[in-house]
């Protein structure tokens, strides 16, 4: 296991690029139970396309060098999602616990080099239709390092029909490799039938404002603090419900005591 707490809360781009917003997700998970924490680092033609239009998402280096010391600080793991090669460099310095690799990516092999070189967990990404044969070439691509490395199961739907959680299974059995899950699905409830599929983490956006109009990148299947907390308590409470048991204590469940 390379990590025993399943949850990684997902910033993503969702703070706008406002430092005010990202300090609010950042404040909740460090004093959430919450272990896990990853922030996106888009790429630069998304940056300068989106600024063209209004939105600069991008977040300074500061930011994240002081968001790293203070997870830390709480024993906690933080994490960067990426998306490009170009400006991952001026970042991979930094002392970023894990990666996760995007699906869009996840046969950049100039990407997949840089990655190697840091020799960190890696969580790769299969959404957007990633084939097996895309995932075999990126896992041969990372060689000794896939050890390290945990496939996520991603559908991005929202469809339940189409969410297919028996893939978690089967990317087990094909790759003989650890396999999450990320969340792209608006049904919180859906999150509960996981635990019995046990993956080895789940990825779930947060959005940290309830501001009328307000759309987020990541805006449907990202939710807000307090219902990222009710889900950890209702996915435990559903793991247990899952969990092996050698003995079963008898109670009484028909009462012989009557009232109409």
């Amino acid at each position: 296991k390379i990590f025993m707490d399943p949850f990684v809360i997902e910033a993503g781009i969702n703070h706008f690029g406002k430092k005010k917003e990202a300090d609010l997700i950042l404040k909740f998970f460090l004093n959430s139970k919450f272990k896990k924490i990853t922030f996106m680092l888009h790429s630069e033609k998304f940056y300068s396309t989106q600024k063209k239009i209004g939105f600069d998402f991008k977040l300074e280096k500061s930011f994240y060098q002081k968001a790293i010391k203070k997870c830390h600080f709480k024993n906690k793991k933080i994490g960067l999602s990426v998306s490009s090669e170009e400006n991952f460099p001026d970042f991979s310095n930094l002392k970023f616990d894990f990666f996760k690799l995007l699906s869009l990516n996840i046969n950049n092999f100039k990407l997949i080099k840089q990655l190697k070189k840091l020799n960190k967990p890696v969580f790769v990404s299969t959404g957007h239709g990633a084939a097996d044969k895309n995932i075999k070439k990126c896992l041969n691509a990372f060689g000794k390092m896939k050890k390290k490395i945990v496939i996520l199961h991603t559908p991005m739907s929202y469809d339940p029909e189409e969410l297919n959680f028996s893939r978690i299974n089967y990317l087990k059995k094909k790759f003989k490799l650890p396999v999450g899950y990320s969340n792209h699905n608006n049904d919180i409830e859906s999150i509960n039938i996981l635990s019995a599929y046990n993956p080895e983490a789940i990825f779930v956006y947060c959005k940290p404002l309830k501001k009328r109009r307000r759309i987020y990148p990541d805006n449907a299947h990202a939710f807000y603090f307090d219902q990222l907390k009710k889900m950890n308590f209702d996915y435990q409470k559903f793991k247990k419900m899952n969990k092996k048991i050698k003995t079963i204590k008898t109670v009484k469940i028909f009462t012989d005591k009557f009232k109409i």
